[in-house]
């Protein structure tokens, strides 16, 4: 759907640890997959957001999830979709799916690149 609620997490994204550096390696697969939806739907416009957990500095984090967001919406853009279409964000800390932020698992399940439509 096109709202301002409905997010999809990207469950096999891999980064160099406290880096904007995609493991290319280990994303490539759902990225190709990901470029394909867009190929299949033209018209489709999507909001790329990053997110972090809330260790270190929240501004630092915040630039941090940004190049992430930036650093997929380019590799997807890659693959042959209009970068035009790709609206990358971070958000650091904000938004955790795991609030209480506190053990390494919930930590984990907020580090996060997720997408939404914003148009089809």
């Amino acid at each position: 759907p096109v709202d301002k609620t409905t997010w999809f997490d990207f469950d096999r994204l891999t980064f160099k640890t406290g880096s904007a550096d995609l493991d290319m390696d280990k994303s490539k697969d759902q990225l190709t997959n990901v470029a394909e939806i867009f190929k299949a739907y033209p018209k489709v416009k999507a909001k790329i957001g990053g997110y972090t957990d809330n260790t270190g500095k929240a501004a630092d984090n915040k630039k941090l999830s940004d190049a992430r967001a930036k650093n997929v919406a380019k590799a997807i853009a890659g693959l042959g979709i209009d970068a035009k279409r790709l609206d990358p964000e971070g958000y650091g800390p904000e938004h955790p799916v795991c609030p209480a932020n506190d053990t390494e698992d919930c930590k984990a399940k907020n580090r996060r690149i997720s997408v939404r439509v914003t148009a089809k």
